[in-house]
């Protein structure tokens, strides 16, 4: 008889087993950069004083982790899917095999080839998730990677050489430290708390919220208000913006206001925090859901 997924299990057991799924994958596939040298240790984060922290998701990501609080918060390392050791960089063989031909070999297209079970929401999906789990920052602008260019590449003449910002270094390492593999520090949080829709600090979350009835601001049409400087829409992060990405962060951030409503209906006594609380974990939940089971 084959073993039930955790999702067809009643609640109690599917917890169970998620859990244990969880520390497993934990403990054999992510490995912890924290323990290489700091320049400047990570500080712990304080519990929150009414106790919400163990209720709710926090603003910046901690807490997802009672025993390590600073785990996977927002201006924390990257962990590793190898051993730490199995990550030293030799510069000497970067270029090697060379990724513009890689690039050429592999996604050349001669003539249009469909994808028969995929639209063109599967890539707005999978930027709209990638944005709520990791983001490097800003590249380098005055450090650049030269790409080689095989001979006879219709780069264009003009865009020569072709070059590619290097990721910014983890600010937090002991300068001049070359013995240990290098860091990278995520500037989001690293859990799959919808971040990318409520922001990954505590400002970013305030300017967010209309803190009346749980609710997320919208303007007069119904829609995320726009960002002054930019003049795209305010969300928790709106890098590389297209209409794919405006598309779910509008849906998600209603999605999350009919939660309230709907939460408001059922428990009329509820606040402003704990309607917002409450509907952020749903929210968050149904995101989760719809990647990994439907």
């Amino acid at each position: 008889m084959p073993k039930r997924p955790w999702h067809r299990l009643p609640t109690p057991l599917a917890l169970i087993k998620l859990t244990r799924f969880r520390d497993r994958l934990r403990q054999d596939n992510l490995h912890d950069t924290a323990q290489l040298p700091h320049n400047d240790p990570v500080t712990i984060p304080e519990p929150a004083a009414d106790g919400s922290h163990v209720t709710f998701r926090t603003a910046n990501g901690s807490f997802n982790d009672l025993d390590h609080p600073e785990m996977g918060m927002a201006g924390t390392r990257f962990g590793r899917n190898v051993p730490v050791s199995a990550t030293h960089v030799d510069a000497t063989k970067l270029m090697t095999p060379n990724p513009r031909v890689i690039s050429r070999t592999l996604m050349t297209r001669d003539e249009f080839i469909p994808a028969t079970s995929l639209n063109v929401l599967a890539a707005a999906w999978i930027q709209f998730q990638n944005h709520g789990w990791f983001n490097h920052g800003a590249n380098k602008p005055d450090d650049k990677l030269e790409i080689p260019l095989p001979e006879g590449d219709d780069w264009p003449e003009e865009h020569r050489p072709m070059v590619v910002g290097k990721t910014i270094d983890d600010p937090t390492r002991v300068e001049g430290d070359t013995t240990t593999p290098p860091t990278f520090i995520n500037t989001v949080s690293h859990w799959w708390d919808g971040s990318q829709v409520y922001g990954s600090s505590q400002e970013e979350l305030d300017q967010l919220r209309s803190h009346a009835d749980g609710k997320l601001r919208m303007d007069e049409n119904g829609l995320l208000p726009l960002d002054i400087d930019g003049g795209i829409e305010q969300t928790g992060f709106n890098d590389n913006w297209w209409f794919g990405l405006s598309l779910l962060h509008t849906l998600f951030a209603k999605e999350h206001n009919l939660l309230c409503d709907h939460l408001k209906q059922q428990h009329p006594d509820w606040n402003d925090e704990w309607l917002f609380g409450h509907a952020r974990l749903i929210n968050a939940a149904l995101m989760a859901k719809i990647h990994t089971v439907e």
